[in-house]
């Protein structure tokens, strides 16, 4: 009779510790499966905000910004230039503001992935009107 205490207590000792490693394997691979797309989403952040700065000083050098958004391969649609990329989505919008001395281009470049805002990044070029003496 004690040796079959024995065989059981056993049984339910490796139990115990099998049913530890199962757990703790469970959270170990949902913390590498959650770093792994972390480095993923901040790899297409980094990409996204490197590709929104060349726009930007595009924009600013540019004189006919819609000719150079168009070459950069955007889609306008409703006022808003859209470039979707594998792991982003790059938009920019356009407003001016007119003064008697000239006006003021501002542009915003926003990056959205995973469904979410990744970061919005302002433009502005001053453009002076000519002065007539």
């Amino acid at each position: 009779m004690r040796e079959g205490h024995r065989a059981n207590a056993l049984l339910v000792e490796l139990l115990l510790v099998i049913f530890f490693f199962m757990l703790a394997s469970t959270t170990l691979v949902e913390l590498f499966g959650n770093a792994k797309h972390r480095t993923l989403q901040a790899r297409a952040t980094n990409n996204a905000i490197m590709e929104a700065e060349n726009i930007a000083d595009t924009l600013y050098g540019s004189d006919e910004p819609e000719a150079a958004l168009k070459e950069l391969g955007f889609t306008e649609a409703d006022g808003v230039w859209t470039l979707a990329q594998k792991e982003y989505t790059l938009t920019v919008t356009q407003s001016e503001e007119a003064a008697e001395a000239g006006t003021l281009r501002i542009f915003r470049i926003s990056g959205t992935g995973d469904g979410k805002e990744l970061f919005s990044l302002p433009s502005t070029r001053y453009l002076p009107k000519e002065v007539s003496p």
